[in-house]
């Protein structure tokens, strides 16, 4: 186990790690949360962090704002030096940018309860990453990304094809696996203005919150496993 702690980079009070959080607790690993928008990433000794992992947040990559711009410098160094780094929603399509992949506005929103499908037979380490051909996760963007060269896809989507690879020891999620009952209610008061109709890839509220209980313990156990997966081939335990 590493004797440096993980970084979490988190974009917004909201949109906190949360579950992953739960789950570092009850592994005794040590973490450290810190803001892309107001912390000095440039100043981040990357000899100092075990790993680095991106949140989600309210923004484009495409956006022009001077943080973003330091954040994705700090995501190349850190690939350079082969720092593992796992990026969800946000901050996968922060690490597509960073590789040098498109990002743009998706055909459509994507929120709420969809299905996923795992393809790991390119995985070097096949048998640690032991999850189901298919199973739900927690949706919630605009934006989609191309995949980077080099990247090894992992999981697609029904609605959009490309939810996540693996590029080295950089793993990226377009869902959300760190959803709990809080965050859930919260998004749907926060957002209730700015979501479309329902449709097949948007849900409405009633649909989201429909045996919430059940499908947050089904998500946090794939989230157990991704996360062992990810730390366990990143050497960080």
């Amino acid at each position: 186990m590493s004797t440096f702690p993980l970084y979490i980079v988190c974009h917004a009070a909201f949109e906190p790690a949360a579950y992953l959080c739960t789950y570092l607790d009850k592994k005794n690993i040590s973490y450290k949360k810190i803001s892309g928008i107001h912390d000095e990433l440039a100043a981040l000794d990357l000899d100092t962090v075990s790993g680095l992992v991106f949140m989600g947040g309210r923004y484009s990559v495409n956006d022009d704002l001077p943080w973003l711009a330091d954040e994705i410098k700090l995501i190349q160094r850190a690939i350079e030096k082969d720092v593992p780094l796992m990026g969800i929603c946000f901050g996968a399509q922060l690490i597509s940018k960073a590789l040098g992949a498109e990002v743009s506005k998706a055909e459509h929103m994507e929120t709420g309860w969809h299905a996923i499908k795992a393809d790991i037979s390119r995985l070097a380490d096949i048998h640690t990453l032991d999850l189901d051909d298919t199973f739900e996760v927690f949706e919630w963007h605009e934006d989609t990304f191309s995949m980077p060269v080099d990247a090894i896809p992992i999981f697609s989507g029904h609605n959009l094809e490309n939810q996540g690879y693996l590029y080295g020891n950089t793993l990226t999620m377009q869902f959300h696996l760190e959803m709990t009952e809080y965050m859930v209610n919260d998004w749907l008061r926060r957002y209730c203005d700015c979501m479309p109709k329902a449709s097949k890839s948007v849900q409405c509220p009633e649909e989201i919150t429909g045996n919430l209980t059940e499908r947050l313990n089904n998500l946090h156990a794939v989230a157990d496993k991704i996360y062992d997966w990810w730390l366990n081939m990143a050497k960080l335990y």
